[in-house]
């Protein structure tokens, strides 16, 4: 199973009927959900997130449930998300990747073992936990910006 993310409707779309539906879709196709990564590996990056980044991770902390739970969120969630997203990366790029071996409790030490062997493949050095994550930032940015450019939140699911 994977995660899916898009760029959502209007705030509190998820209050609305049939009518209020049909009425957007006519007038907005629905934006292509895109897959960001794998349940497992989604569970794996916040808890780093929450290990890894003091600073960003408080931050973070109220987003957590509808992050982890793949809830929709709104315009200025979607703001606080990536502002965070940017603050996480910059504390990651600075811890080498074995520290995401540490108090592990989502992963196994394979797991963790081929996700830093390939970003060790792809840097072609000795991986920070931002070079582990990189391909993930890499995905997950342009959505935001791209909900941020149109006044919207996302939604999480495969659209």
């Amino acid at each position: 199973m994977s995660v899916y993310l898009s760029v959502a409707p209007p705030d509190g779309f998820t209050g609305w009927g049939d009518a209020e539906w049909e009425r957007w879709l006519r007038e907005h196709p629905w934006e292509a959900a895109e897959r960001l990564c794998s349940r497992g590996d989604w569970a794996i990056f916040l808890y780093q997130l929450r290990q890894h980044c003091p600073r960003a991770g408080d931050r973070l902390e109220p987003l957590m449930e509808s992050l982890v739970n793949e809830r929709p969120l709104s315009s200025q969630q979607t703001r606080v998300l990536r502002d965070v997203l940017r603050a996480a990366r910059d504390e990651l790029s600075a811890k080498p990747a074995t520290n995401a071996q540490t108090n592990q409790a989502f992963a196994s030490a394979e797991d963790l073992e081929a996700l830093i062997s390939a970003a060790r493949a792809r840097a072609g050095k000795e991986p920070t936990l931002a070079d582990v994550w990189a391909d993930l930032f890499s995905r997950i940015a342009p959505l935001l910006e791209s909900a941020i450019g149109k006044g919207r939140g996302i939604y999480f699911g495969n659209v």
